[in-house]
């Protein structure tokens, strides 16, 4: 449970005697803690497994490799969920860029780098189409080589507009994305069903540098033809 403070307490975040503290564009709310009826899926399952792989990876380093994460927490702040800035452990940034650089298929790092340049996409367009099984993804804004993850919210209502907390990755690799529209749709379908003409799906794309750093992210709503 995170709690932010001020002259009285203003923002909570995470989950209290039963309820789950946070907020969405209309501000903070509260609902009740509700536990999934399946919440050991593969998916779960495959992050579970990433985080328990890089845990142990941390305990593997040397004292001058954990020194090096340590002495680079300053140049990798980030923003909580509440906007503000902070800076992760050196045992945080590791697993933080490292679970990134999996994602897309990348050498774990031992050592920690220095920051990158980081691409952030700002156009994305996706067709589903049911008649030819198939999903295409364009990134106009980036080359064929730009590592990005590809996100998506499944089918929603039409009249859903926040989706960040249904947001679930997809596909990792942009040449995956553009080479294998069959294999895509595929892959949607394996997660989260066939979809039907008409229905309303968000995706969502970011880049990773060489150094595990993620872009912003970009999101769009995309109908299914």
């Amino acid at each position: 449970m995170l709690i932010k403070f001020g002259s009285i307490v203003t923002r909570g975040s995470g989950k209290l005697g039963g309820h789950v503290y946070s907020t969405n564009r209309g501000g903070a709310y509260v609902r009740t803690n509700q536990t999934p009826s399946n919440p050991q899926t593969t998916f779960q399952q495959s992050g579970r497994a990433v985080f328990t792989g890089l845990t142990q990876g941390w305990s593997s380093l040397t004292e001058a490799e954990r020194t090096s994460w340590n002495q680079a927490t300053s140049s990798f702040p980030v923003t909580d969920r509440f906007g503000d800035s902070r800076e992760l452990s050196g045992k945080g940034l590791y697993i933080s860029l490292n679970k990134e650089l999996v994602l897309i298929g990348k050498p774990i790092l031992s050592v920690a780098p220095s920051p990158g340049p980081i691409l952030v996409p700002s156009a994305l367009e996706v067709i589903v189409f049911i008649a030819d099984g198939t999903l295409t993804v364009n990134l106009p804004s980036l080359s064929g080589s730009d590592p990005v993850v590809i996100s998506t919210s499944g089918v929603v209502s039409n009249g859903t507009s926040f989706v960040k907390n249904k947001m679930r990755v997809l596909l990792p690799e942009y040449v995956q994305i553009v080479q294998e529209p069959e294999q895509n749709y595929q892959a949607y379908v394996n997660r989260f069903g066939t979809p039907t003409v008409g229905q309303k799906i968000f995706f969502s794309v970011y880049t990773v540098n060489d150094s595990g750093q993620r872009s912003p992210s970009f999101t769009k709503a995309f109908i299914v033809v």
